[in-house]
């Protein structure tokens, strides 16, 4: 028998996920609304059980990436439970799907041209203080080097070495890091950008601060992303494509590829400095993006197994 709470149990799971290097912000959000709905409608369970997880769980019905992550951070917290154990109900292997993922949109040389003209005409604003500054550069970074939305966002002053050109990466995506090395012209842009914020916000931590110095939310970068897209592109509203701030990390991928298509480099000498890059744990991660291009995957797989030309690095994603 369990002498601990449900909302208790979840803060001593989060706590030993945090002692094992994970920063595990997205877990303890969907536990801790677990721990809450079943304050209000079962106060008296202890542990997760078959009923409280379903009926939690058809609130995400409508969203299948949302119910994905929620059945996933259940699941890992009714093992840890078990592990323990405290009985506690684990939803069976292969009970949900993966949810589909949105087709990724690949930008032309001149829709990014006139998106990042736009970006620069942005206004400076009292109630919105630097984010004239902020726009422009974050969404820069995430062209050029194919960041996660996440990492642009939250990323720290003291984690960026432009004198040394790169960025350090902190514990993005589960424990691990990684150094980011961004090209010359990047690094004189943000320089000449961390000088200007640096008016507004002489004592911030974040390298991208809001208006009171913090890092901008996940909603603030898409709903911004859609203002200057749609500002320069007011024809494609209501179109019913989508685009989000993230295909710009899907766009990188593709720019590679292109690129070492046209060099005749050998693409699968290349994948694991891309897959470093990028952040990804398993190479597999990586080749999830060459199948969103089917017509060029064949002509991949034909270098690949001709090209002879090794080279030993990693494209920065320097506008040509």
């Amino acid at each position: 028998m369990c002498s601990k709470s449900l909302p208790e149990m979840i803060d001593q799971f989060v706590s030993y996920k945090k002692a094992n290097g994970y920063q595990y912000q997205t877990g303890a959000y969907y536990l801790k609304k677990y721990a809450r709905f079943v304050m209000e409608t079962a106060p008296e369970t202890v542990a997760p059980d078959k009923a409280s997880v379903e009926e939690f769980l058809e609130k995400f019905r409508d969203t299948p990436g949302s119910l994905y992550n929620a059945a996933a951070f259940l699941r890992e917290f009714s093992r840890y439970l078990t592990a323990r154990g405290i009985a506690a109900y684990l939803i069976p292997s292969g009970r949900l799907r993966l949810p589909t993922p949105v087709q990724p949109y690949f930008f032309t040389e001149g829709e990014i041209a006139a998106f990042f003209r736009e970006c620069d005409r942005i206004k400076a604003d009292t109630h919105l203080k630097g984010r004239h500054l902020v726009l422009p550069a974050v969404f820069r970074l995430l062209y050029c080097c194919g960041l996660r939305c996440k990492e642009a966002r939250t990323l720290t002053r003291r984690n960026v070495h432009l004198d040394e050109g790169c960025l350090d990466i902190i514990q993005s995506k589960g424990p691990k890091s990684r150094r980011v090395h961004i090209s010359k012209e990047l690094a004189e842009y943000l320089t000449v950008y961390d000088r200007r914020i640096s008016l507004l916000f002489p004592d911030r931590a974040a390298f991208f601060p809001n208006r009171e110095g913090l890092p901008y939310g996940a909603s603030w970068l898409q709903q911004n992303f859609l203002r200057v897209w749609y500002a320069a592109f007011p024809e494609k509203k209501g179109s019913g494509i989508s685009i989000r701030a993230y295909d710009f990390r899907h766009h990188f991928v593709y720019a590679n590829m292109n690129r070492w298509l046209r060099e005749g480099k050998d693409v699968n000498a290349m994948l694991p400095y891309l897959m470093r890059y990028m952040g990804h744990s398993d190479v597999k991660n990586t080749l999830y993006y060459f199948h969103l291009v089917p017509d060029i995957y064949g002509g991949i797989l034909d270098r690949s197994r001709h090209s002879e030309e090794l080279i030993p690095e990693v494209d920065d994603g320097r506008k040509k």
